[in-house]
């Protein structure tokens, strides 16, 4: 028997490289894939900036790419948000989701706090093992760029809404949202309120836990994993 597939899509300023480690411990029982969405790791910005289009298409090019007709999703953060798109979109080509620490509300105070971190010349100063840790992800000319995009791409999930009430409402597949109850870039609550509107999901709330996917134990991801899919 075929072993199911399994797309993991990482956040912003992320990359595919997030996941390696997970997925070696699951490709027993998973054919594992993990992409880099446009503008990450190496991939150029699209001549219309980030956004969840893009990143829809870049899924569904993939997949049509590797031959899978259907699979299963695994988000965090963006990543996350990507996926929930990606399935209100193209519904078939989607079995199960979890999503872990997505932002949902992007109001105007926490999205200027998001996007105040963006600044490559403060990264350096403030921050230079991460401002380096990017840098080794996305390049040396391009993790600038990035920062650029994603702070754009940010300002504009203030002003509009990418999926609707109504849109998360016609999203029938079943839905694992996982938040951090210590995540400071969202929060239970607005990811109970997601979860009041998809038919069919489920709340895993994971205790003691902030935002930042590395320091989360992937011992206790890898077990969710398994129980959902």
């Amino acid at each position: 028997m075929s072993k199911p597939h399994l797309l993991f899509l990482h956040g912003a300023l992320g990359s595919k490289q997030q996941f390696q480690e997970l997925t070696t411990k699951l490709s027993d029982s998973f054919t594992c894939h993990a992409i880099n969405l446009p503008g990450h790791g190496g991939e150029l910005i699209p001549p219309g900036g980030l956004g969840f289009d893009g990143f829809a298409s870049a899924i569904l090019t993939y997949l049509n790419k590797e031959n899978i007709t259907s699979t299963h999703l695994m988000g965090f953060s963006m990543g996350g948000y990507a996926a929930l798109y990606f399935a209100h979109k193209h519904p078939d080509r989607v079995n199960k989701i979890l999503t872990l620490n997505v932002k949902f509300n992007w109001d105007p105070i926490s999205t200027a706090k998001e996007t105040g971190m963006l600044d490559p010349d403060k990264m350096m100063e403030k921050i230079p093992g991460y401002a380096n840790n990017l840098i080794l992800q996305h390049g040396l000319n391009l993790w600038k760029n990035l920062l650029a995009g994603t702070s754009e791409m940010m300002k504009k999930l203030a002003e509009t809404v990418v999926l609707s009430e109504a849109e998360l409402a016609e999203i029938k597949h079943p839905v694992l949202l996982g938040i951090g109850d210590r995540d400071k870039t969202s929060s239970v609550a607005e990811t109970l309120k997601v979860f009041s509107l998809l038919p069919d999901a489920r709340l895993w709330v994971l205790p003691d836990t902030a935002h930042p996917f590395e320091k989360i134990p992937l011992s206790r991801i890898e077990t969710e994993i398994r129980l959902f899919f």
